[in-house]
C-alpha cells in the first residue's frame, strides 16, 4: 500500500467530547424496513453552519440503528453532534435500507426535505454518485463509503476496513492449534470483502499453511445465517473465528456455546468482552466520533468535498483492541502492537484487495491530513 505522510488530528477528534465511548466503522447489512422521525425543531434552514440558522438531518441506514454497532454507532454520532452544535436538527431515520431501490427511495425522500442527508454504509456512494447533483444546494455524507466521482457537495468517510483485520489474522494465526480459523461475513460489500482480504493476509503472512475458511452470509443481521455458517467451520476444526456481522454476530456466539468447543472470536465496531466467552477482541471503527466530527464541521463551514480514507493511523478512530484476557497474553500483545506498528510505519503493505482504492479527486489520508489529488475534479 502506498504509503502517504499524515496528521493524527487527535487533539481535534478528542475536542468533540465522544470518545469516552469507542465505537464504530462495517458497512452493514439488513432486511425489513422501517422508519423513525424526530421533530426538526423548527426555524429555518441552510447549508452552512455559519449564520447558526437549523441545519436539518435526514438519516439513511442500510440496518437497525439499536444493531449494537455499526448503525447504532453512526446514529448516536448524530445525536452527540445535535448536543455539541444546537443548530443541527435531526428530522428523520429511515432504517434497514438493504437494496440500492431501498436507498435510492431513502435518499430521494429525504434529500427535498432536509439540507443535509446521511448515508450510513458503503453502498450508499453509487447513490449519491447518481442523486447528488440532482440536489445542488443539499449536502451529503457516506460514512464507511465514498463515491467513485467528485461532487462539490460530497464527502465520504471511508475506513480500510482490511487493516484492523489484517491484525486479526495475525493475532488468529498465533492462536490457532488446529490450523484452521474462519472469516464469517454479511452483505457482500466492499467493507467485507476487504476485511475477508485483509484477514486472510495476516494469518498468511505468519504461516501460510494454516487454513482460513470464508462465509459470506449476505446479511450482517441475519442471526440464522451466521450461526449456521460459524456451525459449518467448527465442524470444520476452526478453532478461531472473525464474525464480520453486526446483530448476527449473536448466531456465532450461539453456534460458539454450543459446539462445546469455545472457539475463540473476534468482535466487530463496539468492543464487547462478556457476551461470548472467548471474545479475543473488536475490529474498532468509531462511527460515534467521526460521524459527529463531520457533522460539527460541516455545520460550522469547515467540511471539505472529496474522501477522508483512514486505517490505522489514529487508535481513537480505528485500531484493533484486545480484551483484557488477551491483552495479558504476552505474546499476543505484542504480536498485536508489532502489526499496528509495522502497518503504520510502512513496513508490512496491506494488499491492495483489503484496501478502498484511492479516487482520481480530493482526499485526505486522515481527517486532517493533506490533501492529495487536490486539482483533480474526475
Amino acid at each position: 500500500m502506498r504509503r502517504i505522510a499524515r496528521t493524527r488530528g487527535r487533539a481535534l477528534v478528542a475536542a468533540l467530547g465522544v470518545l469516552a465511548t469507542v465505537v464504530a466503522v462495517a458497512a452493514c447489512g439488513s432486511s425489513g424496513s422501517s422508519t423513525s422521525t424526530t421533530a426538526s425543531g423548527g426555524g429555518s434552514s441552510t447549508t452552512s453552519g455559519s449564520s447558526g440558522k437549523t441545519i436539518k438531518i435526514g438519516a439513511a441506514l442500510i440496518g437497525p440503528k439499536n444493531d449494537k454497532s455499526f448503525n447504532q454507532a453512526a446514529y448516536e454520532g448524530i445525536l452527540a453532534a445535535e448536543k455539541a452544535t444546537p443548530s443541527l436538527k435531526l428530522t428523520s431515520t429511515l432504517e434497514n435500507k438493504a437494496t440500492d431501490q431501498e436507498r435510492t427511495d431513502a435518499v430521494n425522500t429525504l434529500a427535498p426535505i432536509n439540507d443535509l442527508v446521511l448515508g450510513v454504509s458503503a453502498s450508499f456512494g453509487p447513490i449519491f454518485d447518481q442523486l447528488a447533483d440532482k440536489f445542488p444546494s443539499k449536502y451529503f455524507v457516506d460514512v464507511a463509503g465514498y463515491t467513485q466521482r467528485y461532487h462539490k457537495n460530497v464527502t465520504g468517510f471511508a475506513n480500510d476496513w482490511g487493516a484492523p483485520a489484517y491484525v486479526g489474522g495475525v493475532i488468529a494465526a498465533h492462536l490457532t492449534k488446529t490450523k484452521v480459523v474462519g472469516y464469517v461475513g454479511g452483505a457482500e460489500i466492499p467493507p467485507t470483502v476487504h476485511g475477508a482480504n485483509g484477514f486472510a493476509a495476516g494469518v498468511k503472512s505468519v504461516d501460510p499453511s494454516i487454513k482460513v475458511l470464508k462465509n459470506i452470509t449476505g446479511d450482517f443481521n441475519d442471526v440464522a445465517k451466521a450461526k449456521a455458517a460459524t456451525a459449518a467451520m467448527i465442524t470444520d476444526n476452526a478453532d478461531v473465528i472473525f464474525p464480520f456481522l453486526d446483530a448476527g454476530i449473536a448466531g456465532s456466539y450461539a453456534a460458539g456455546k454450543e459446539s462445546g468447543k469455545d472457539p475463540a472470536m473476534f468482535k466487530l465496531t463496539i468492543p464487547d468482552c462478556t457476551s461470548y466467552d472467548n471474545i479475543v477482541g473488536t475490529e474498532v471503527v468509531n462511527n460515534v466520533a467521526a460521524t459527529s466530527l463531520m457533522l460539527n464541521r460541516y455545520a460550522k463551514g469547515t467540511l471539505k468535498a472529496g474522501t477522508v480514507f483512514l486505517d490505522l493511523q489514529d487508535p481513537n478512530l480505528q485500531t484493533l483492541k484486545l480484551c483484557p484476557k488477551y491483552q495479558a497474553k504476552a505474546d499476543i500483545a505484542k504480536a498485536t502492537k508489532d502489526t499496528i506498528d509495522a502497518v503504520n510505519s510502512g513496513k508490512v503493505k496491506l494488499p491492495a484487495n483489503a484496501i478502498n482504492a484511492r479516487p482520481n479527486y480530493p482526499y485526505q489520508e486522515g481527517f486532517d491530513g493533506p490533501v492529495h489529488n487536490a486539482g483533480a475534479t474526475g
